[in-house]
């Protein structure tokens, strides 16, 4: 380097600083903005990620909770029915049509039992029933099995899967969850297992729910086999779960879900449910879901990685910040006036992107909060813009799609009912005011149909402009139809409990507070005492109408059996407490100082809770009873001259200490009721007692040892099988007398009452059934409608409705007469009723018209079935060479279109198939065949 050039080299340098510095700045500031774009991009795709996650287990669990929450239903429903049919099972059981499963009812059957099980299963599935080993899904029990757990109902929808008759108190695990859930009264999950309808799959779990006998279970120590009724059982797989997940998110990016399940009786289980999906993404959301008695944990993961990377921001960062720090150093080294520009540009820029990151930012937290706290339709408003944001949820949950509804608030305020706008405005006003900390109101939207759901709305402002004017306020929408539902038929069901209090005028009914005050007093209770229900609500206790030498004497008894004094009201809810007297004998003393007799029977009441409400008293007048019993024993030899031609048998019948029975006396009737001699009852009660019916046996001997015990007349009403005449019915009334010896009498009649229960089962059958044709009639239709109607409302499936009258009947009965014209009516209701499903309803409308009520189905499957009955009956045998034919009208109802309405459809579609020819299945009008 010569020494003329350095002085240049030294000028260049001094003079090109500001285009050095500004390169370095502008690469560390590039730097810093790709790093911060790269950082925002990958928050960015976690969010995504686990907002996608959240969605397809939340999608989980309520499938999982809905299916339990049925599972609950039938265990409550099942717990109120004294029998379960299978009819009854497969009605109540609603299986998922979006994944596989199977619900069983499981008995409990001891082994002493199994005889008669196996007879009562042989009748409910005609003789086709076969009791079996389970599937081999796990090593069987070995030894003596003391009680039995046969799968007695299924309902499932597993291609090939039958489970009826397996007997899975050979299943060790099955029986150690039938042990817990018996013992805590609650439902027992087992997961990681192999289930009996599908033993390839070991992603399976069960859920088994205990139903007790109705009552029988007060506390912890009533939960023994003996009130055990079975179990109610639920099972799926997890495998079919995350299929069904994948199914339903094809258009969604990919994630696999594994499943981890915790339960009580068994190890936690992990079953990877996908292909080996694992990257090194960072990406994982993991969430619990309670399942009875355990639970499950859902771990979500991407499978395509490409689907899941961050968008190039930060290299376009780079190369727009390198582009423009170069541009920028262009121009500084033409003029110092560039740099001024180059840095306001730079200022501009990221300003930008500082906007940008902050938008995003805010959009994020709208989206985590409403995601987070809410779950049900979610909005915000935004007071200065007057514009609010309605998350989708909220449009579907009026039936609208997303892009049927605005930003304007009127999309709400003009749906709001008219009745309940005031109120809304209302709540608004005083949140804005700072009178509430949240806003929160109950009123009813309008649906895209017309229809209008209950809302509970609830939000809060978030943004203030100064201290009094709100800028913004978020909040949700809840649906609270279903509620809103059960208490309109809480009313009901109080409204005709009161009446049925009020009508009961032959029976007191007294209710009574903890403290003694009466609370509530019926028209039988006045008829009885002579006061008035004013008179005595409120202002009395029971003891104003109980004789007080009665009460003394039974608060001495219960003092020694207590060990306390018990006196005054106390008696009365000692005994009860204690079970001493809850059903005695009693003498009343009326408003006038008559005394009267009664039986009185007493209980606790309690809520939902277990919290207690007060007594319940059921008086029954004795008086006029016990006068005729008295009159009874001072006139014998009178009746027994008489007894002669009394209906029935009256008798006196002996209880003794020992065990042994007989009947002293009994009236010559005793061979018409018990076809035995009254010799023979004489000897042994037993000859007599031994007639009585396998199935009424027990029922009959639990009322006189009641009787016995406590000395409370006897009443019952049971069958008996007769050598000559068969199965009678009964009815018997006697009163228990206790002797010196400890020996019990009673005094009564028994009077055959065979044809009085004949014409009580004749009169509940002729109610809804057509006499003829054995289809239900119109009655049972209109109660159908309503409960067809509901569930129509409920779970969003249609039913339709076929229509059919046949042709020229008229004429069948002109050429072959009446009787010729009712068989056919009879095959046809036979014929309409075997090809049908069990699920459908067949009902005769009149003469030979009838109605065929389809559950979920639609016009078309409707339409289907119509013409393969039209098809059957064409072939189908008659009393005579003629073929019969018939009209058809099918229609689909309308959601809560009325009755009537639908069946002025069904005429005029009926009167086109007739008016077009007959033979024919008409759905919608069409122009008549001139």
């Amino acid at each position: 380097m010569t020494t003329d050039s350095r002085p240049a080299l030294r000028r260049a340098l001094v003079q090109g600083w500001p285009v050095l510095l500004v390169l370095a700045l502008g690469a560390a500031l590039t730097m810093i903005l790709a790093q911060r774009a790269a950082e925002a991009e990958r928050q960015i795709v976690q969010s995504s990620f686990e907002q996608e996650a959240r969605s397809r287990i939340l999608f989980v669990g309520e499938l999982i909770q809905d299916q339990l929450r049925e599972l609950d239903a039938m265990r409550r429903f099942i717990t109120l029915e004294s029998e379960l049919t299978r009819h009854e099972f497969e009605t109540l059981s609603r299986l998922s049509d979006r994944i596989e499963m199977t619900v069983s009812w499981t008995e409990n059957v001891p082994a002493s039992q199994m005889t008669l099980y196996r007879e009562r299963m042989a009748y409910e599935y005609h003789h086709r029933f076969r009791l079996r080993l389970p599937e081999s899904v796990e090593d069987l029990s070995s030894g003596d099995i003391r009680r039995h757990f046969p799968i007695t109902y299924q309902k499932t929808n597993v291609p090939g899967a039958n489970l009826v008759g397996m007997d899975v108190s050979y299943l060790p695990s099955r029986v150690r969850a039938f042990e817990q859930a018996m013992t805590t009264g609650k439902a027992v999950m087992i997961g990681g297992i192999r289930t009996l309808d599908d033993p390839d799959d070991e992603s399976g779990i069960v859920v088994f729910a205990p139903v007790f006998n109705e009552g029988a279970v007060k506390d912890v120590t009533d939960r023994h086999y003996g009130n055990l009724r079975g179990f109610i059982g639920l099972g799926l797989r997890l495998s079919a779960l995350a299929r069904l997940v994948s199914s339903a998110y094809s258009d969604s990016p990919g994630i696999a879900l594994s499943f981890e399940e915790f339960a009580s009786n068994s190890p936690a289980a992990t079953l990877d449910h996908s292909e080996d999906h694992h990257h090194d993404l960072g990406l994982t959301f993991s969430r619990d879901i309670n399942l009875a008695d355990g639970s499950v944990l859902i771990r979500a993961e991407p499978t395509n990685p490409s689907q899941w990377q961050p968008r190039p921001t930060a290299l376009l960062v780079v190369i727009t910040g390198l582009g423009a720090t170069l541009l920028c150093a262009g121009y500084l080294a033409m003029a110092l006036l560039g740099r001024a520009r180059a840095e306001a540009n730079v200022k501009r820029r990221t300003e930008e992107l500082q906007q940008a990151l902050k938008a995003l930012s805010e959009s994020e937290a709208r989206w985590q909060f409403a995601l987070d706290g809410s779950g049900d339709g979610v909005w915000d408003w935004r007071m200065p813009e007057n514009e609010v944001y309605f998350s989708e949820g909220w449009k579907t949950m009026l039936g609208y799609t997303p892009d049927e509804i605005g930003q304007s608030l009127s999309e709400w305020s003009d749906r709001i009912h008219p009745e309940d706008l005031g109120s809304c405005q209302k709540a608004l006003d005083a949140h804005f005011k700072g009178l509430t900390d949240y806003y929160e109101s109950m009123h009813r939207l309008r649906c895209k149909d017309g229809t209008y759901k209950w809302i509970l709305d609830r939000g809060k402002v978030i943004e203030w402009h100064g201290q009094d004017r709100p800028a913004r306020m978020i909040g949700t929408h809840s649906d609270i139809s279903h509620v809103k539902q059960t208490e309109l038929e809480l009313r009901e069901a109080n409204a005709y409990l009161s009446g049925i209090f009020s009508s009961a005028e032959d029976v007191a009914i007294i209710v009574a507070r903890p403290d003694g005050k009466i609370a509530l007093f019926n028209r039988g209770a006045e008829h009885l005492l002579g006061y008035r229900a004013a008179e005595v609500v409120g202002r009395m206790t029971p003891l104003a109408f109980h004789d007080p030498g009665e009460v003394a004497d039974w608060g001495e008894r219960l003092t020694q059996y207590t060990g306390k004094p018990v006196a005054g009201f106390r008696v009365f809810q000692v005994g009860v407490e204690e079970g001493v007297h809850r059903s005695e004998r009693w003498t009343f003393v009326r408003k006038d100082g008559e005394r009267r007799k009664v039986q009185l029977t007493l209980s606790k009441i309690f809520d939902e809770s277990g919290q207690d409400l007060g007594y319940l008293g059921v008086a029954i007048d004795m008086t006029e009873y016990l006068r005729a019993m008295e009159a009874l024993e001072q006139n014998d030899h009178l009746l027994q001259d008489l007894t002669t031609n009394v209906p029935g048998v009256i008798y006196q019948y002996l209880s003794r200490p020992d065990g042994t029975a007989s009947f002293p006396y009994v009236s010559d009737g005793i061979w018409d009721v018990f076809e035995i001699t009254a010799e023979e009852a004489h000897q042994d009660a037993t000859n007599a007692l031994r007639r009585i019916h396998i199935d009424d046996a027990a029922t009959v001997q639990a009322s006189i040892d009641r009787s016995r015990t406590n000395l409370v007349p006897w009443i019952c009403e049971f069958r008996v099988v007769l050598p000559q005449h068969g199965i009678r019915w009964l009815r018997g009334e006697s009163t228990p007398r206790r002797a010196e010896d400890g020996s019990t009498y009673w005094h009564g009649y028994i009077s055959d009452i065979t044809q009085m229960k004949m014409l009580e089962f004749q009169l509940r059958e002729q109610a809804t059934m057509d006499p003829l044709t054995g289809a239900f009639n119109r009655r049972h239709l209109e109660t159908h409608w309503q409960r067809e109607m509901a569930r129509f409302r409920r779970q969003g499936m249609a039913f339709a409705m076929i229509m059919l009258d046949i042709d020229h009947f008229k004429g069948v009965n002109d050429s072959h007469g009446h009787n010729v014209g009712d068989e056919v009516l009879v095959r046809l209701g036979r014929l309409l009723r075997h090809e049908v499903r069990s699920t459908d309803v067949v009902y005769r409308l009149g003469g030979e018209e009838f109605l065929i009520l389809c559950e979920d189905t639609d016009l078309e499957g409707a339409c289907r079935l119509a013409e393969l009955l039209r098809d059957q009956l064409r072939q189908h045998p008659m009393p005579f060479p003629e073929r019969v034919t018939a009209s058809f009208g099918v229609v689909e109802v309308d959601l809560d279109e009325p009755m009537p309405e639908a069946f002025k459809r069904l005429d005029e579609l009926l009167y086109l198939a007739k008016a077009n020819g007959r033979d024919q299945v008409v759905s919608a009008p069409m122009e008549p065949v001139l």
